[in-house]
């Protein structure tokens, strides 16, 4: 049988095919699995919004961002990380918008990375801090395009009062 389909696969193949075959009493040793990619023990111990960082600490935390701002900043302390890669991962929509990954240096790390928002963009940003295997290990929200919240109406004065001018908007 192997002379008809060595013949039949030169036939054509023009190429030389060599057979060889394994004595039955040599034992196959199994294919080694690959290696797991080992769990992240380290954690993520701040991760926030802000509007600017200065000496590698954010100014302020936010979760609505005005849309008359469009620069934001979502920043991350890490801890026993050293040698990981992390992402954070800005979605709008449901669909991923912008990713940067970081090497991390040190058992503390500090990162930030900035997304410059269209106008347009407005409602719920999600920035999600990535492993290398692809797990989650915090999430943050922005609402963006937030209106502002109107002024309370004046209280109406008692009959006879002249009545205050109308706020004006600017």
């Amino acid at each position: 049988m192997r002379v008809i389909t060595a013949i039949i696969a030169f036939a054509l193949f023009p190429v030389t095919v060599v057979a060889v075959e394994a004595p039955a009493s040599t034992p196959t040793a199994p294919i080694p699995d690959a290696a797991p990619t080992p769990a992240v023990t380290g954690t993520v111990a701040r991760a926030q919004f802000t509007i600017g960082v200065q000496d590698r600490e954010p100014v302020d935390n936010l979760t609505n961002l005005e849309s008359g701002k469009t620069q934001v900043y979502f920043y991350s302390e890490l801890k026993n990380l050293a040698g990981a890669r992390i992402t954070h991962r800005w979605e709008y929509n449901g669909k991923v918008m912008y990713e940067q990954a970081f090497d991390v240096g040190s058992e503390r790390w500090r990162v930030w990375s900035s997304k410059t928002f269209d106008p347009s963009w407005t409602g719920e940003w999600k920035v999600s801090v990535v492993d290398g295997a692809g797990a989650t290990l915090a999430v943050q929200t922005l609402t963006y395009g937030a209106p502002a919240q109107p002024a309370a109406a004046p209280a109406t004065p008692p009959a006879g009062q002249p009545q205050p001018a109308a706020p004006r908007q600017y």
